[in-house]
């Protein structure tokens, strides 16, 4: 047995030795650390930026947690502030309800003859809204933002569908307000086009300046030519 634990030692010690050599996994992981300051973003390893990338969503999706519990909080405080007929409470159900209970009805009606679920499809919906909406804040990426638009118009249409007749345009307007207040987040550093005038390209003329020498004179040509 002690040889056996000693003979384990062994191996583990020289492979520890030859992960932090030079070319090991360790080593290299190491030197990528301590190059990534002076390489900056673009320089660093490809692994440095997932991770940071994750500890950063990580983060965000924690703060937002919290933000939303604290902004809902002062919502309904705000709301209890001032008199209403059926309460703060109320309201805000209301809110939440005219804005999912027609997508749940929507997925619920659509989804019958699929093996994919209403619940497991109104999660993916959640999901893909939420992922848009943070990468697009996150990462500036046009993939991203194109996924929060097409997000948001399939949302107000299957609210517009799967709401009655009568309540449709509150309905979708109210949906179509959430998603443009929500938009100056997930459509943050949208690049733009640049602008071309209607005439085309513009042409640039630099002034020559021509100086005329006046015709010489014969005596002028006598000079240059003594001999003839």
């Amino acid at each position: 047995m002690s040889g056996n634990r000693g003979s384990r030692r062994a191996a583990l010690r020289r492979r520890w030795t030859a992960a932090w050599s030079d070319g090991g996994v360790l080593h290299r992981r190491w030197e990528d650390l301590r190059a990534a300051p002076q390489a900056g973003w673009h320089g660093m390893a490809n692994w440095i930026k997932a991770v940071l990338a994750a500890t950063v969503t990580a983060v965000f999706v924690l703060l937002m947690s919290h933000a939303g519990t604290a902004v809902f909080t002062a919502v309904q405080q705000m709301l209890g502030a001032v008199p209403a007929v059926d309460g703060p409470g109320h309201v805000v159900a209301a809110v939440r309800a005219t804005l999912t209970d027609p997508v749940h009805s929507y997925l619920a009606d659509h989804s019958k003859a699929l093996p994919l679920t209403e619940p497991v499809a109104y999660a993916l919906w959640q999901a893909t809204g939420l992922t848009a909406l943070a990468g697009g804040c996150l990462t500036r990426n046009n993939a991203l933002h194109m996924t929060w638009v097409g997000w948001g118009a399939v949302s107000v249409a299957m609210i517009w569908s799967a709401t009655p007749d009568s309540g449709r345009p509150v309905a979708a307007g109210a949906a179509a307000l959430a998603w443009c207040l929500a938009s100056t987040l997930a459509l943050r550093g949208l690049p733009r086009r640049r602008t071309s005038t209607p005439y085309g390209t513009v042409a640039v003329y630099q002034p020559h300046i021509t100086v005329h020498l006046p015709p010489a004179t014969a005596s002028t040509e006598a000079r240059s030519h003594p001999n003839t």
